[in-house]
């Protein structure tokens, strides 16, 4: 039998990452082991999620969540440790900046498995922030550091680990390209009385934009003056804060504003391809914007897409609303999609060269 690729995840943003990376590594020959520790769970994961996607369920399910970052990462290590040593695996593949990722490099690197990290790379600058420490330390102990833009390959490079960077493209752009297709928008806007590109998409759930009266006030003041449709997939946390603020019946009659419940990955593929522009905190839909090639007014003092800022396709928002306003009328009154965009993410091939990268560096040298 071929080599053991192991890929270790813990929420379902992971498990899209996983998929075309999954079908390149079924489509070589090569046996799969996936293991879920069970971080954060997600009862959009139903049979259909996997089927759409196209991967297997799980091999492993650790049910680990809850508590702080020490007690959660300390018992996915002490259960991540018995299961890799009982299927031994070749490779060992994880993405981005979860404490999962933090306990599987710390793991695997003590087993001395090659480690490959894809969604190497991304740096904020800020150390308060517990995913941002969970990249760092993982880029420094992975043996391949798969980063999904350029921007996240010349940190590597500032930081001495040119010789273990690769730059793949981002494994989100393939999830994107080959969603589009199987999606049926037309229905989905139906469903929601929408008209293509007649509409804002708005995602809003980040704890620095639903902790704070004052932060929720601001964004609720914009919402009020905006004259176009908003449709916002509203998250649980900030249901409960709007709620908890005594701010739910003010949004409520935001007369634009279409809330609604949470939706699955297809659907929103769907939404972000068909709406005008995002407003949203959501790192993943501020890039999957660029990918659908629409702007995005961005709800958070993040840097974390530098090329989209840089090239006009980002903006922050600001603390005075008639800026955001006049950004929003801007979009609307201008022809701002493009169907042309400079790759930054890649060709939408990232897995094939992951894979690609994996089998020259360690498996077609003997090394496993």
């Amino acid at each position: 039998m071929k080599n053991c690729i192991m890929q270790i995840v813990g929420n379902r943003p992971q498990f899209i990452k996983l998929a075309p990376v999954s079908k390149e590594i079924r489509r070589r020959g090569y046996q799969e082991i996936i293991i879920h520790s069970g971080q954060h769970f997600d009862e959009n994961m139903s049979n259909i999620f996997f089927e759409e996607l196209g991967i297997p369920f799980p091999d492993k399910n650790l049910h680990i969540s809850g508590g702080s970052h020490a007690e959660m990462t300390a018992r996915m290590m002490i259960d991540l440790e018995k299961i890799v040593l009982i299927y031994k695996p070749d490779i060992v593949i994880i993405y981005g900046d979860t404490n999962t990722t933090l306990a599987a490099a710390l793991v695997v690197k003590k087993i001395n498995i090659p480690l490959v990290h894809i969604e190497a790379g991304p740096r904020t600058g800020n150390q308060q922030n517990p995913e941002e420490i969970n990249r760092v330390i993982v880029d420094r102990i992975s043996e391949l550091l798969c980063t999904p833009d350029r921007s996240s390959y010349h940190n590597l490079m500032q930081e001495g680990l040119k010789e273990r960077a690769f730059f793949s493209g981002d494994v989100m752009y393939d999830v994107f390209i080959q969603s589009r297709k199987r999606v049926d928008a037309h229905s989905i806007l139906m469903d929601y009385s929408l008209e293509k590109k007649g509409y804002i998409l708005m995602t809003w759930h980040r704890q620095e934009n639903t902790s704070s009266r004052e932060a929720m006030v601001h964004i609720i003041e914009l919402l009020e003056q905006i004259d176009v449709p908003i449709v916002c997939p509203l998250h649980p946390r900030t249901k409960n804060a709007l709620l908890k603020l005594g701010l739910w019946e003010r949004v409520e009659l935001i007369s634009n504003l279409k809330l609604i419940a949470p939706v699955g990955y297809f659907e929103m593929i769907a939404l972000t391809s068909n709406c005008r522009m995002t407003l949203t905190d959501s790192g993943g839909l501020s890039k999957e914007s660029f990918f659908a090639g629409v702007m995005c007014l961005f709800m958070i003092d993040l840097h974390v897409w530098p090329e989209l800022e840089d090239n006009g396709w980002l903006f922050h928002m600001k603390e005075n609303n008639t800026v955001n306003l006049d950004f929003i009328r801007n979009v609307f009154n201008n022809d701002t999609q493009s169907n042309v965009r400079p790759d930054f993410y890649g060709k939408g091939n990232a897995a094939e060269l992951i894979v690609n990268e994996i089998e020259k560096r360690f498996l077609m040298k003997g090394c496993c």
